[in-house]
């Protein structure tokens, strides 16, 4: 809070408006120009003196075209089709700003007679040197950054001869390795397929699988073999048990013997009987019934188609015994074909499932045997073409672009950077204005018709008593004053408590020269109005109010209380033995006073010391000034009630735009007098 109101003094932001507001204007915008002038140039001066300080870095480029060799032996991990020549270039790429390499080129530079300051020379040419690979193609580019032009352009080209000279030397080094490795593979690849060769050999040997293809083999192609016989049999089961289900369909319809494919005597015998049957038929159409019952012949007719009836049925009956014994000899016998071929595949089903496990094994063992195959012969032809093109293995570095002398700096951009800080000085500058002015916001003036009113008594004329206590003659001759709606009253500044707003609050230059103009007893009772008491307090002060030993004034009425008082102000007051009820503030002679008195001294203080607006000094406004400083020092509101009385409501809303953030404090904390009563020198 000190540091605020120090700045706050120092640019003068409290400021009261004057009655036409044109010097409080004149006075703001002074204090605007002084905030924006003075960050402007805080900003900016040092923000000028940074960039132009700053030493100018140059930048030189160089771009060489690295070709990867053909053939060249991958790592293992490889992944398949990855795209080798970008991975072999982003490889280089480290290579060219790796520790190694670079301590050769510090040394090849101070060998030249160009060498780098002390310490780290690799870490120093890291720093320096910056390389990327060009998207899309082979070329990679170098720059070199630093303060001296001439070493950037040495630093670069001394780099591209030391890369070549060891990508030669570490190429044909990798080349010998490379070979070494690929023999050391295929010899390793040739051994381990010779050893899987022989195991699957022994395997197969010593579980029977003779052939890599299942069926090919005994015990596969003998269960096969069951398993058609076991089919077949089973067809004939079921054959023989439909001949022996129709055949008994047969005999029971009474349809068996029908047929010459069921027994062909039995089929003879009947068509002799149809023979004899149509015979005697024959007869019977001829001859009458009672002449064959008496012919021979007919009678032979008749006896032997009876005996052939009988004969027919007897070998019917033999017939169909024969027939049905067959068909159940038939299904009986395919049942056990059936069944015996069932046991043998039973049987055989345990062997061929130790085969099956077997022949796994044994494919299992073909696979691991052809992967290694396959690894050895790709080994055996890397190594090949190893062999037979080794020259084509080797990269090549072809410069695209030597390093060249830089001749104009890189950076800084003195123009943009100093239009930076001018921008920034400038916003930073408005930005303090808008800060300073967030602390220093004056109360919403009401706005309000003003209204013209002439007194057109002289100074001093007597007359009547204007409402508040004003009279006439306090203003000078044909005084013509704006005033708002409410009277004169409201122009002498004796407003209601609701009113605050609109009082003046005194600066303490303009309270100091109000203090020396006042003579005498004038002096004493602005003195005690600054204390914050209204005039009634004030005139109803006696001389046992005064209590010179605590060095206070106990004020009487409803909001009685003590207030602490200057020591010079306790000793005018104190001078002459006066009576205990004696009014504590006198006229010339001892004369007791008014209201209008103290308004007349008042204002003749104000008039003489040169305030400005004087006739809007009143003791209201003197009561408001001592607020408004008790206010502006953080002083809690509940403690003003025991130095200027209890504020209303609308008092409070008006001072609690005056007070400051942050946590209140008691009237102990604060200094309850203002700067200007202090001391003697009041």
């Amino acid at each position: 809070m000190q540091i605020v109101s120090a700045l706050r003094s120092f640019l003068e932001l409290d400021i009261t408006p004057d009655g036409d507001g044109v010097q409080a204007t004149r006075r703001s915008n002074l204090r605007r120009l002084r905030v924006f002038s003075l960050v402007f140039l805080l900003v900016l001066v040092p923000g000028l003196i940074w960039n132009f300080t700053r030493a100018p870095e140059y930048r030189a480029t160089a771009r060489v075209q690295f070709t990867a060799g053909t053939d060249v032996p991958r790592a293992a991990s490889a992944p398949a089709g990855a795209d080798t020549g970008q991975a072999d270039l982003l490889t280089q790429v480290q290579v060219l700003t790796s520790r190694p390499l670079l301590d050769k080129v510090a040394h090849a530079l101070a060998d030249n007679g160009r060498p780098l300051a002390a310490g780290d020379p690799a870490a120093q040419l890291q720093g320096m040197i910056g390389v990327e690979p060009v998207e899309g193609t082979g070329v990679i580019e170098l720059q070199a950054i630093g303060p001296r032009p001439d070493l950037l352009e040495a630093v670069l080209n001394t780099l591209i001869e030391q890369y070549k000279d060891e990508m030669k030397a570490s190429f044909g080094a990798a080349a010998s390795e490379g070979l070494t490795r690929a023999r050391e593979e295929a010899a390793a690849l040739s051994k381990a397929a010779i050893d899987r060769r022989s195991r699957l050999d022994t395997f197969r040997a010593k579980n029977g699988v003779v052939s890599p293809e299942r069926d090919e083999n005994e015990a596969v192609a003998k269960m096969k073999g069951l398993s058609t016989s076991l089919s077949v049999a089973t067809e004939k089961v079921a054959i023989a048990e439909a001949r022996l289900r129709a055949l008994k369909e047969r005999i029971e319809s009474g349809q068996w013997g029908s047929n010459a494919k069921d027994d062909a005597a039995l089929a003879g015998m009947e068509t002799r009987l149809s023979q004899l049957r149509e015979e005697y038929r024959e007869l019977e159409r001829t001859y009458t019934p009672s002449f064959l019952s008496m012919d021979p012949r007919a009678r032979a007719l008749r006896s032997r188609t009876a005996e052939l009836e009988r004969q027919i049925e007897s070998q019917r009956g033999s017939s169909q015994q024969t027939a049905l014994a067959s068909a159940q000899e038939d299904v009986a016998s395919a049942r056990a074909t059936a069944e015996r071929l069932q046991a043998q595949i039973n049987t055989q089903r345990g062997s061929i499932q130790n085969f099956s496990e077997r022949f796994v094994q044994v494919k299992a063992l073909e696979d691991d045997l052809a992967q290694i195959e396959k690894a050895g012969r790709e080994a055996l032809e890397r190594l090949a073409r190893m062999e037979a093109s080794e020259r084509s293995r080797l990269p090549s570095l072809n410069l695209v672009e030597a390093a060249n002398v830089p001749q104009s700096p890189f950076r800084p951009d003195y123009l943009r950077d100093g239009l930076i800080v001018l921008g920034l000085a400038f916003g930073l500058g408005l930005l303090a204005i808008w800060f300073v002015e967030l602390f220093n916001r004056q109360p919403p003036a009401k706005a309000a018709q003003n209204t013209t009113v002439i007194i057109p008594q002289p100074w001093g004329m007597p007359g009547g008593v204007l409402p508040g206590g004003v009279q006439p003659g306090m203003l000078p001759p044909n005084h013509i004053a704006s005033l708002p709606p409410g009277g004169a009253a409201a122009a002498a500044g004796l407003l209601p408590a609701a009113a605050a707003a609109s009082l003046r609050e005194l600066r303490q230059d303009e309270l100091a020269a109000l203090l020396a103009a006042a003579p005498g007893e004038a002096r004493s009772a602005v003195a005690v109005l600054l204390l914050g008491l209204s005039t009634e307090e004030a005139l109803a002060l006696r001389v046992a109010d005064l209590d010179a030993v605590a060095g206070t004034l106990n004020v009487s009425g409803a909001a009685a209380r003590s207030v602490p008082a200057p020591a010079w102000l306790l000793r005018e007051l104190s001078v002459g033995g006066r009576a205990a009820d004696a009014p504590l503030l006198q006229g010339a002679g001892g004369a007791a006073l008014v209201a209008s008195d103290i308004q007349s001294m008042l204002a003749c203080a104000a008039f003489d010391g040169g305030l400005v607006n004087a006739a809007s000094i009143t003791p209201e406004a003197l009561r408001h000034t001592c607020t408004a400083w008790l206010v502006r020092q953080g002083l809690r509101f509940s403690d003003l009630a025991a130095l200027v009385g209890r504020p209303n409501t609308e008092d409070l809303s008006i001072y609690a735009d005056l007070a400051p953030a942050g946590p209140k404090k008691s009237a102990a904390e604060i200094d309850v007098l203002m700067p200007v009563l202090h001391g003697d020198e009041a």
